[in-house]
């Protein structure tokens, strides 16, 4: 038995090389590593190629590379099913890597069961937090609500027809939350404003947050029903919602990072992204992790901390009144200091 547990430790590692296709790196912090800090990634269904969420968590993994003092060594692996979850999240574990990163709220019952088997590693749940204390793993969570209603404010105030839009993803909660603080900051800035929203159904597969033809036909409805700003929130099925903003001439709003830098080609109708700070936040837990001051739990990143906010309006800033940026900047403050509610609190 020893035998072939070390036969499938070398099959892993192979396993791993090959899925990460030559796309994580390696550290060498000056030549003043005593150790490497493995850290390996596993994304969710929408890969890498959402441009938004999974990019930028790899991105956080990228930035504590090239952070000579760390002394990281990171790679990745992309899900193509919720079926991997687990079966991904152990090459790691089996591959003797010191931390991994789950990226997505459907990863999280496979992460509590990869943590209980792999007590040794640390893990990092993006976007979940475990039902329960567990010693090796902390929870990354943000505050979409307040993130989402920044970015609806500004499609309130933007907005010439008074009726806006959310394409969005799965119906899970942080997505839920984006949608209600889009469409309460929508109104909070706009009496008259409608807001239109549709999630994705889930078909338990691939296309699940990556079915960007379902997004489109989607955005030109609601341009088709007067929509004039479209939220596309949900990794490659919110692209497809830019690119029927870009098809219909109407404004669109990116999510999870500044997509007019991560998706130039939807530039022409960004007006802003509601962003949370992805890579930040995993790279403050590699961070601890590789410094020894790892601590589990939740961490928490809201705009009291600028964990979540939105992107520049870029294109579109002259397009914006002197006196619509300076009310953004109020509620900004006011989500910050806790005087604006977003409807979403628990």
């Amino acid at each position: 038995m020893r035998v072939l547990r070390h036969l499938w430790i070398i099959v892993a590692a192979a396993m791993i090389a090959v899925a990460c296709g030559g796309s994580g790196g390696t550290s060498s912090g000056g030549g003043g590593c005593s150790k490497t800090y493995k850290v390996g990634l596993v994304t969710d269904v929408g890969k890498l190629s959402d441009k938004s969420f999974n990019a930028n968590s790899w991105q956080g993994v990228q930035d504590a590379q090239n952070d000579k003092s760390l002394c990281v060594e990171g790679r990745y692996i992309e899900s193509n099913s919720k079926e991997d979850y687990q079966k991904n999240l152990r090459l790691f574990g089996d591959g003797n890597y010191d931390m991994v990163i789950a990226v997505g709220f459907n990863l999280a019952a496979d992460a509590q069961t990869f943590a209980a088997a792999y007590p040794k590693v640390k893990v990092v749940m993006v976007d979940g937090a475990a039902d329960k204390p567990i010693e090796n793993v902390v929870g990354l969570v943000f505050r979409e609500d307040q993130a989402g209603f920044l970015a609806g404010a500004v499609a309130g105030l933007y907005t010439k027809k008074n009726i806006v839009a959310g394409v969005y993803g799965l119906d899970i909660p942080p997505v839920h939350r984006y949608r209600v603080g889009y469409e309460n900051g929508a109104k909070y800035v706009n009496k008259s404003a409608q807001a239109l929203g549709v999630y994705q159904p889930s078909c338990n597969c691939s296309k699940d947050f990556n079915d960007p033809d379902w997004g489109k036909a989607r955005g030109i409805e609601f341009a088709d029903r007067g929509a004039d700003v479209i939220f596309g929130a949900g990794g490659n099925t919110g692209n497809g919602a830019l690119l029927a903003s870009l098809q219909k001439n109407v404004a669109c709003i990116g999510v999870d990072v500044d997509q007019f830098v991560s998706y130039p080609e939807a530039d022409p109708c960004l007006l802003t992204s509601a962003e949370k700070k992805l890579a930040l936040a995993v790279k403050t837990a590699i961070s601890d992790g590789a410094k020894n001051q790892f601590k589990s739990g939740v961490k928490t990143f809201d705009a009291a901390v600028d964990g979540v906010g939105v992107s520049p309006y870029h294109n579109f800033d002259s397009k914006l009144t002197a006196d619509q940026k300076a009310k953004i900047d109020e509620i900004s403050k006011g989500l910050k200091n806790g005087t604006i509610k977003t409807g979403a609190e628990s």
